[in-house]
């Protein structure tokens, strides 16, 4: 892993907060709302008018597993994971951004 990759790593670990992923294993993860742009750049507009509100993002460190279709859990809440990217500096993984929603 490179050097920026491992910078974005232990601020996610510092940051971020627990998740379950799959009722199996926990992983961490900044989660904020997600904007209407990142939304619109990952999503098509007919995936928007099916999922409910709000969809939720979280940038997870790029060598966690988590993929479309795995249920997170989140203060009690069960939610979908709907679409996960993983974004590069150059052509090093850097993070994972996953949007999900109920």
């Amino acid at each position: 892993m490179s050097a920026r990759a491992e910078r974005l790593r232990a601020l996610v670990q510092r940051h971020g907060e627990s998740v379950t992923v799959n009722g199996t294993r926990t992983v961490r993860a900044v989660v904020f709302v997600a904007t209407s742009g990142l939304l619109r750049s990952l999503l098509t507009d007919a995936d928007l008018m099916t999922f409910s509100r709000p969809v939720w993002a979280g940038v997870l460190a790029a060598d966690e597993t988590l993929n479309d279709g795995d249920t997170i859990s989140r203060d009690g809440v069960s939610f979908v994971v709907r679409r996960v990217v993983t974004l590069k500096i150059g052509n090093t993984a850097t993070v994972k951004v996953a949007l999900w929603s109920q």
